[in-house]
C-alpha cells in the first residue's frame, strides 16, 4: 500500500479515537481472529488488510485487536459458514463463490460497471445498504463492510484482442464468470483464484479473468504475457467483511462504534484503494514483464457487450422474482457508480 494511503488511514483512526475519548481507552483489551484463504504475499493479507486492522487498533486506543489466522481453516467458499457457527470471528467473503444465496448484491459483478475498486466498493456498500439492507440476504452474520476488486481484464498467454481470438480459449473464470465466458465463445474453467496459477501453469487453462492485482498477487506475470483491459471491468467480484453476529454484539458500545466507524463507506474505501494500488503495481510488474497489454474499445467493445448484455437482463428477472423493481435498481446501481466517480 502507498504510504499516503497509509497515512491516510491513520488519520481516520485518529479522529475515530479522539471521538470516543475516554470510554475506548478504559475498554477491556478484546482480541478477534480473522480467517484468511489469500496467500501470504497478496496484498490484501499483505498490507491492505493489515493497514485497517492498525486503524481499528488505533482508534480503539489498542483496546481492540484483530489477528489474522496464519494458515486457512476452509477453503474460500466455506468462509461464510465459519463465521457463521462461530469457527471464526471475523473473514471475508466472495459471494460469487457460494451461488445462490446474495444474488441481489451481486449486481456490483455486472460487466463494465466499476472503472476502479475504490469507486465501486463504495458505490456497492451505498446502493445495497440503501436499497436492500445486510439483514435480508445476510442473516446470519454482522456485515462490516463490503468491497470490490478491480476491472476485471483477460490475462493469457496469447493475444486476445477480438471475440475471434477468444473462441475455444480455456479461460479461467471465478463463481459468476462461467456463462460469461461461454458467451463470449472461451471454454470457462472455474476455479477459485488461488487455483489459477496451477491451472494455467499445466495447461488447464489457457488465462485467466483477472484484476491486474493478480499479476504480483497470484504470480500470474510468471505464465501469461498478454493483457487486454476492459474499460469498467469484464467484471468486479465483492467481498463481504463480516463478522460472528454473537461475538459482534457481546463487544462493549465503543468497540462496536470503531468497527462501524472503519466499516461502512469508509471501510470500503480502504479496501478499494488498496486494491487499486495493488493494481497499478500488477501492471507495472507486467510491463517490466514486457508484456503486451491491448484495450478493449469501439466497435470491439460493442460486439462484446451484446454478446452479455443478456447477463444484466438476468440479474434485473432475479431481482424482480425477488419482489424488488430491477430495473430501477439497476440504474440506482450505475448513477450511484457515478456519483462515488465524481
Amino acid at each position: 500500500m502507498k504510504r499516503r494511503t497509509i497515512m491516510k488511514t491513520s488519520l481516520v483512526a485518529g479522529a475515530l479515537a479522539f471521538g470516543l475519548g475516554a470510554t475506548a481507552a478504559f475498554a477491556e483489551t478484546v482480541t478477534l481472529r480473522m480467517s484468511t484463504w489469500l496467500p501470504p504475499k497478496h496484498h490484501h493479507t499483505a498490507t491492505t488488510l493489515p493497514a485497517w486492522i492498525a486503524a481499528v487498533e488505533e482508534a480503539s486506543g489498542g483496546t481492540l485487536k484483530i489477528k489474522i489466522d496464519p494458515a486457512p481453516i476452509a477453503k474460500p467458499p466455506g468462509q461464510y459458514d465459519i463465521v457463521r457457527d462461530g469457527a471464526a470471528d471475523m473473514s471475508y467473503h466472495v459471494v460469487a463463490y457460494t451461488p445462490g444465496p446474495f444474488e441481489i448484491l451481486r449486481g456490483a459483478e455486472l460487466p463494465f460497471l466499476s472503472p476502479s475498486a475504490e469507486v465501486g466498493s463504495q458505490a456497492a456498500y451505498d446502493w445495497y445498504d440503501r436499497n436492500i439492507g445486510f439483514d435480508k440476504e445476510f442473516k446470519d452474520v454482522k456485515i462490516i463492510t463490503i468491497f470490490v476488486h478491480g476491472p476485471g481484464a483477460i490475462h493469457s498467454k496469447e493475444p486476445i484482442k477480438t471475440l475471434e481470438d477468444l473462441a475455444g480459449v480455456k479461460l479461467r473464470v471465478g463463481g459468476g464468470g462461467v456463462r460469461m465466458g461461454e458467451a463470449l465463445g472461451a471454454t470457462p474453467v472455474a476455479l477459485p483464484a488461488t487455483q489459477a496459477y496451477e491451472a494455467i501453469q499445466k495447461g488447464v487453462a489457457d488465462g485467466a479473468m483477472f484484476p491486474f492485482e493478480s499479476i504480483g498477487g497470484f504470480r500470474l506475470g510468471e505464465l501469461v504475457n498478454y493483457h487486454l483491459e476492459i474499460p469498467g471491468g469484464l467484471y468486479t467480484t465483492p467481498f463481504a467483511v463480516m463478522m460472528n453476529p454473537a461475538k459482534f454484539d457481546a463487544l462493549s458500545d465503543a468497540h462496536k462504534k470503531v468497527l462501524t466507524d472503519l466499516g461502512g463507506i469508509e471501510g470500503a474505501k480502504i479496501f478499494g484503494k488498496g486494491w487499486d494500488d495493488a493494481d497499478a503495481v500488477g501492471r507495472k510488474l507486467a510491463e517490466e514483464q514486457d508484456g503486451v497489454f491491448s484495450k478493449l474499445e469501439g466497435e470491439e467493445l460493442a460486439r462484446w457487450s451484446d454478446k452479455i448484455a443478456f447477463m444484466n437482463d438476468a440479474w434485473v428477472e432475479k431481482a424482480n422474482a425477488a419482489g424488488l423493481d430491477g430495473a430501477a435498481l439497476l440504474e440506482d446501481l450505475k448513477a450511484t457508480v457515478a456519483k462515488y466517480s465524481n
